[in-house]
């Protein structure tokens, strides 16, 4: 058994667990980073209006996470329609799952931003094995 443990990707080299999953949390770390900056940019600064700088920032960092999770997390070949088509069910799994979640807790008594911050926590470790196991593979 290797340590620290491996993971085949798709392609013909082998990457350490430990660096998959750091680059993973990067990566939604500049995904969420370019979603603020876009609607900072659009809506602050040139005066978009909300509803469509939202829309338009969440798009980019949409495509900012799936082109690095593809390229740099996973190094998936292959199949990037397959890929995107994957990837796109898992974000709209995931907005239906934050919906009812947040709901449901917050009806519970949670506050909605620690409703908010749990399902999001539970949602990246299960978006983890999905993309690894699913999207990419």
């Amino acid at each position: 058994m290797n340590f620290p443990p491996r993971i085949s990707g798709p392609g013909s080299h082998r990457v350490p667990l430990a660096t998959v999953s750091f680059r993973f949390l990067l990566a939604g770390g500049l995904s969420f980073a370019v979603d603020f900056a876009a609607l900072y940019l659009l809506h602050g600064v040139a005066g978009v209006w909300l509803p469509l700088a939202t829309a338009t920032a969440f798009t980019v960092a949409f495509f900012v996470n799936f082109a690095l999770n593809r390229t740099w997390v996973f190094q998936a070949t292959g199949g990037a329609g397959r890929h995107l088509f994957r990837y796109t069910c898992l974000v709209a799994a995931n907005l239906a799952v934050t919906v009812a979640l947040v709901a449901a807790l917050t009806a519970l008594g949670t506050p909605y931003l620690i409703a908010k911050a749990c399902c999001t926590g539970t949602l990246f470790i299960a978006n983890y094995f999905v993309s690894k196991k699913w999207i990419y593979a």
